[in-house]
């Protein structure tokens, strides 16, 4: 009896060192760490405004704004959005508006607001409507493809360089369609670079595991 427990015993402290702690290095807790990070408001995939952040809604254009020869891209986004049935627009008002005069307000359409999320309007934004809420468009989740390598913890700050490709999920339909691809090269690059490119994330090692470091 006592040498069948002696025997349980060891064969449960064995398991537990090969399963090895929360912060040990290994490709298993690295990987859970980013998955963790990723399902986190950073492993949203949102549309920008031409590189100027995510397009915040509702939002209001000026004739100016949309005539200038310099916003072909602006006009060119917000008719892809528009014509996918995400975005709707109406004539300027002051309760929407503003000082703003002559422009056109977009708004999120039931659609849009499907793939929306909530996000802090920028400060001074000078597209924004007395709507105090702010939503961007997004259409898509990245998750963890593979862990390809990982640098030694640095033994005085613990934290270690984790090399590692995603993949997408959860891509919305719309991202399919010929417009929204031409004025949002990001989506495009998204999907091309899912499962190739590596990415980097900076982890940090602490007792009861692995986290990211901004």
């Amino acid at each position: 009896m006592r040498t069948s427990l002696l025997i349980a015993a060891v064969s449960a402290a064995l398991l537990v060192a090969a399963c090895g702690k929360k912060n040990d290095a290994s490709e298993s807790h690295l990987g859970d760490a980013i998955s963790a990070d990723m399902k986190t408001s950073r492993g949203l995939l949102c549309l920008n405004r031409s590189g100027r952040g995510p397009y915040a809604f509702p939002s209001v254009y000026s004739n100016r704004d949309l005539n200038e020869y310099s916003s072909s891209v602006l006009r060119e986004q917000l008719a892809a959005l528009e014509k996918s049935g995400l975005i709707a627009r109406a004539a300027t008002t002051p309760a929407n508006a503003g000082a703003k005069q002559n422009g056109v307000a977009y708004s999120l359409t039931g659609e849009g607001q499907k793939y929306a999320v909530e996000t802090a309007r920028p400060a001074n934004d000078p597209n924004a409507t007395s709507d105090p809420h702010a939503w961007m468009l997004c259409y898509a989740h990245v998750k963890l493809d593979k862990v390809v390598g990982w640098t030694e913890p640095d033994p005085t700050a613990h934290r270690s360089d984790v090399t590692y490709t995603y993949k997408l999920d959860k891509v919305a339909p719309w991202v399919d369609d010929r417009d929204i691809k031409r004025a949002f090269p990001e989506v495009t690059a998204a999907d091309r670079e899912s499962g190739e490119t590596k990415l980097h994330m900076i982890l940090e090692q602490r007792e009861d595991g692995w986290v990211r470091v901004d």
